[in-house]
Parts: structure tokens; sequence; C-alpha cells
């Protein structure tokens, strides 16, 4: 999915400061998020309610969508806005769209940092 070097070639670069601190603010909230959703499903389910496990499938799916722009712009700094702040909304809805019409734009399924 993501386009990283490996092996002997060069490291990839990664985020670093303000941007390295945002994205983990942010992936440390929606951590939260997800194993407070995850213990809601698994009160439903024990009060009876055996639909519930619906929500565990939903919330996974939400969760791994919301991490993978993280993990783009921790991988491609130097592609995302200068001033990028991971917590803030706009800034995140920015990053959430710029990187999923990459991937929806990519023919090979990898998002590369240019494609942001």
């Amino acid at each position: 999915m993501l386009d990283v070097a490996r092996g002997d070639r060069a490291r990839a670069r990664v985020a670093t400061g303000d941007l390295a601190r945002s994205i983990i603010a942010a992936f440390a909230c929606a951590t939260l998020a997800f194993a407070g959703g995850c213990a809601l499903a698994h009160a439903e389910v024990a009060r009876g309610h055996p639909v519930a496990f619906a929500l565990f499938p939903t919330f996974g799916v939400a969760y791994l969508a919301a991490c993978v722009p993280l993990a783009v712009a921790y991988t491609n700094p130097e592609d995302v806005r200068a001033d990028l702040n991971a917590c803030r909304p706009r800034d995140y809805a920015w990053l959430f769209r710029r990187t999923w019409g990459a991937f929806k734009d990519a023919e090979d399924g990898k998002v590369r940092g240019k494609d942001l």
C-alpha cells in the first residue's frame, strides 16, 4: 500500500517535530476511540444484543480508514502541507481526502508522496 524503501535502498524519511507529534496524538485519539467502541460493542453483546457483533468489523474498518492517512503523512512528510496539524479536524479532513483520493487514482494500489 505505501511505497516505502526496503532493504539496502535508502531509508525513507519520516515525519519529525510538530508534524510527528500531531500525527502521534491523532493516532492515540483514534486508538482510544476504537477501544471505546469495542468496549461498547462488547457491553451490548453481553446484554444480549447478538446483532451488536456487527459493530466489531464496523469499528475496525473505521479505525483502519482513519489511520492510513496518518501513516501516509508520517512516511511522506515532505509531501504534505508544512503547517499540517493532524489533530485539527480541518487539516485531518484535508489529509483524509487527499490520501484516499490518491488511493482511488493509483493504478497499482500504492500511494506515493507525489500523489498527495
